[in-house]
């Protein structure tokens, strides 16, 4: 006898609370529109409910808690009550994890639904430091869930991101609770997972047992789910600007069915009333809003981060990082998040879109070598053939650089000349740079790192009082 489930998946939302800017793919290229909110997810939410009751279960697959500068100011706090409103089933993390492992457990009682983590330890130990499964009965059927957070947490984030935890790759751990959960009765196992969409994939083609993947991190746009052996997948695009819905047909304790719709949170969905004015209504956000709404100047071209090679939005905080330094040369991480903004006026809120959480800029030396083995390594972390060698995000971005390099070949043999400005970049020769935070520029590589005094949203500022920002060379990196 064969009964059905309907699964809703947000992913990557990182705090868009509020209609925003993102970047839809047009055949003319990038275009900015303005998408999501929660409140539209929302009314897709009990839209589902309405249609198919009893059946609906609702996972989140993290990088929920930060994103903007309320999230930050409260450590995700400002986020619970509209979160309680989805009722989400269970969800897992990377970002969220920002205001410390610890912090994000305690905020998991206030949440009142499981954040799952079966490869996350407490530090120097076995002892799980979240629950590592759920098993969830609808309409009939076992649910089991494996949580997955992301695995780069320990490798490359802040240390605050992993204080007191050890993080695994959650191989060995999804192999091990999809077999238990099957023990314990569960008619379907799903990974809820924030490894990335090709680790994920590679995860999958390790572990049987597993008949669907809820994946997040990479912020793929899919469409269509993929088949992975027997199991699976789905990714439902970032920053609250759209969701993913799945009705399936479980029989004899497999998808003999799928059904899936992706959904654009555009002005097609209407906005829940009754989230709408919570949110007019939330005493945090008011707080702060007078200082966020505040014009800061303009931009005649629009700001975005869609393309996995530049990011317009990364080009207005380097080159913000250049003038209050006054070097030639500026880095900073490929971040995936911020949305876009449309050309015209910008907000302070804008300027926290980019970078919410407002790092000191920073100055270092490096010669010429360590300069291009670290975009060597760069490339290699964020296309590795090898998924688990992928450490997240975009590549490096750069203002000041011209990088030449081929894609296809392998790690060490990817960067084929670099130029600061009409000069190529010397393998002896000392170059001073600035930058934000340790992802840009870690601090093993060259040397005399010093602040600043000036952070990353006031240098953005400064560098607007002398006019509308533009930018017509976006050719940071050119690949041969």
């Amino acid at each position: 006898m064969s009964k059905t489930l309907s699964i809703v998946q947000i992913n990557d939302t990182h705090a868009n609370l509020f209609p925003h800017g993102d970047a839809r793919y047009t055949p003319g290229g990038f275009q900015v529109e303005t998408l999501g909110g929660y409140p539209r997810i929302l009314t897709k939410i009990k839209a589902y409910r309405q249609q198919y009751p009893e059946e609906v279960l609702v996972f989140d697959n993290g990088d929920t808690l930060h994103g903007s500068y309320e999230a930050i100011k409260t450590k995700g706090r400002v986020m619970l009550p509209y979160l309680k409103a989805l009722g989400i089933d269970a969800m897992t993390f990377h970002w969220d994890a920002a205001y410390t492992p610890r912090h994000l457990k305690g905020l998991e009682t206030e949440l009142g639904y499981p954040i799952l983590a079966a490869n996350v330890y407490h530090a120097g130990t076995k002892k799980l430091f979240f629950k590592p499964t759920a098993m969830l009965e609808k309409n009939g059927l076992k649910v089991g869930i494996i949580g997955i957070a992301s695995n780069i947490i320990q490798k490359n984030m802040p240390p605050v991101f992993w204080e007191g935890a050890d993080f695994t790759d959650g191989i060995a751990e999804a192999k091990k609770h999809a077999l238990a959960l099957r023990k314990r009765g569960a008619d379907l196992v799903i990974l809820l997972s924030h490894l990335g969409y090709p680790q994920d994939i590679a995860l999958l083609e390790q572990v049987a047992g597993i008949d669907l993947c809820l994946s997040g991190h990479t912020h793929n746009r899919v469409r269509h789910p993929q088949k992975v052996g027997s199991a699976y997948i789905i990714q439902s695009g970032a920053l609250a600007s759209a969701m993913g819905f799945l009705r399936l047909r479980v029989e004899n304790k497999r998808i003999a069915d799928i059904q899936h719709e992706y959904t654009v949170l555009d002005t097609s969905v209407p906005q829940d009333r009754g989230m709408l004015a919570q949110l007019h209504k939330d005493p945090v956000l008011n707080q702060y809003k007078a200082f966020l709404d505040e014009t800061v100047g303009r931009t005649k071209i629009d700001l975005h981060r869609a393309s996995s090679f530049y990011g317009t939005m990364d080009y207005l905080l380097l080159d913000a990082m250049r003038h209050t330094t006054g070097l030639p040369i500026a880095f900073s991480n490929g971040w995936r998040y911020g949305g876009a903004i449309k050309k015209g006026r910008l907000t302070r809120r804008d300027l926290y879109h980019i970078v919410p959480m407002d790092p000191m800029v920073m100055t270092a030396e490096m010669t010429g070598q360590e300069m291009v083995q670290m975009l060597e390594d760069n490339l290699e972390s964020t296309f590795s053939p090898t998924p688990f060698k992928q450490m997240g995000g975009y590549i490096k971005r750069n203002s000041g650089l011209l990088i030449y390099f081929k894609l296809e070949n392998p790690y060490g043999q990817r960067i084929q000349r670099v130029f600061a400005g009409e000069d190529e970049v010397a393998p002896d020769k000392t170059y001073r740079v600035a930058y934000v935070t340790p992802q840009a520029v870690p601090q093993k590589v060259g040397r005399q790192h010093r602040e600043t005094g000036t952070h990353a949203v006031f240098a953005m500022e400064q560098l607007l009082k002398t006019g509308p920002y533009d930018r017509k060379n976006l050719e940071g990196y050119i690949p041969v």
